[in-house]
Parts: C-alpha cells; sequence; structure tokens
C-alpha cells in the first residue's frame, strides 16, 4: 500500500485561543514540532496556517504576532493563509444611568470559508488522502462530513478538550486527538506572550 498522503489544516486564532483559554498556557505552539507529531510516519504534502492580520499593526501584540508570522515563513511544506479583520459597532446603554456608549470590536473573517474551500477543493483535486483540522469550531463541520461522504479522503480532528471543541466537529471526523498538556509537552516554546501569534 503507498504511503498515507496527508495535509494539515490549522486554524490559527482556534489553537491560540484554546491553548491559552483551554489548557491556561502562556506558551506559544511550535507549529512545525506540532505538525510533525500529527503526521506521525505518514507523509506530509503540506500544512496550511490560517490567520488574520492584526487589527493593531504597531501595536506589540501586533508586532509580535509579525513576528510569528515571519518564523512560520520558516517552515517547510507551511503555506499561510490570510483572513481579514472587520470592525463591528454595537451601542450600549449603562443600566444605571442609562447612558449610550459606543463599542466597538473586531471580528476575523474569512478563515473559517478558507480553511472549508481549501479542504474540500485538495480533497475533490485528489491532493491529500487524510487531512488532519486543528480546530474546534463548529462552522467547519459540514466541510468535514461533505468530504467524508463525497470523496474517499479521511478527516481527522485535534483540538484542545473542552467547550471550546464542538461536539459536531468531533463527532463529523474519522478519528479525534485531544491536544492536552501532555501531548503537547514537545510543541511548546517558551515565548514573551507578545510573540505569541495573539490573532
Amino acid at each position: 500500500m503507498a504511503e498515507e498522503r496527508v495535509m494539515v489544516f490549522i486554524d490559527g486564532g482556534n489553537l491560540y485561543s484554546a491553548v491559552k483559554d483551554g489548557l491556561h498556557l502562556q506558551k506559544s505552539v511550535n507549529i512545525e514540532s506540532l505538525v510533525r507529531k500529527l503526521v506521525a510516519r505518514r507523509s506530509l504534502v503540506r500544512a496550511y496556517y490560517y490567520t488574520t492580520p492584526s487589527p493593531f499593526p504597531d501595536s506589540p501584540k501586533g508586532k509580535g504576532h509579525q513576528r510569528f508570522l515571519d518564523k512560520l515563513g520558516w517552515i517547510e511544506n507551511l503555506q499561510v493563509r490570510r483572513g481579514r479583520i472587520v470592525p463591528r459597532s454595537h451601542n450600549i446603554k449603562c443600566p444605571k444611568c442609562k447612558a449610550l456608549f459606543d463599542y466597538e470590536i473586531r471580528i476575523q473573517k474569512g478563515v473559517d470559508t478558507r480553511i472549508a474551500v481549501d479542504m474540500v477543493t485538495l480533497a475533490q483535486r485528489n491532493e491529500y488522502d487524510i487531512a488532519i483540522l486543528v480546530s474546534g469550531d463548529s462552522d467547519l463541520a459540514e466541510a468535514v462530513e461533505y468530504i467524508r461522504e463525497h470523496t474517499n479522503k479521511k478527516v481527522e480532528n485535534a483540538c484542545v478538550p473542552g467547550k471550546g471543541w464542538a461536539k459536531t466537529l468531533r463527532e463529523a471526523a474519522d478519528k479525534r486527538t485531544p491536544l492536552t498538556a501532555e501531548y503537547l509537552e514537545n510543541c511548546l516554546l517558551e515565548t514573551p506572550i507578545e510573540e505569541q501569534a495573539p490573532l
């Protein structure tokens, strides 16, 4: 039997939040080490890392995020794909004084769609045998189900266990890999917080 060809699709923002909030670790994931561990003895075709630009590129966190992305550029067979940041305003009324305040947040757009399109398109083009999706986002469950039902490809799902790992996504995958602190032990870097890919 030919060696299984693997592609890895990493939702960068989801992974960052899961490690920080789910595992309560103030460390950065070594993406190259994580990809190598997930692929194991199989053949890596390519890994994709999905992220968005920093909404504040000149801030310490924004500059740290760019340094993180620059380091990713040195990893062989890894490609960074960028979504976009969209501002969204909210009107909030103070419960005590009833005054209205404008509150602006920034949300990422285009990342989930890009992951889903890449996974499905590359499966249909027979570019891989197994996809490893590093995310817990329920929005990706339909793409995983489509790949399993309409191609002869398998999809593995890796995520930090907890409420951030959507049940629908877990159940859609052929295999589930919990990214516990023990699993990630050799895939973590002692990195300053401002360089931990904040998006």
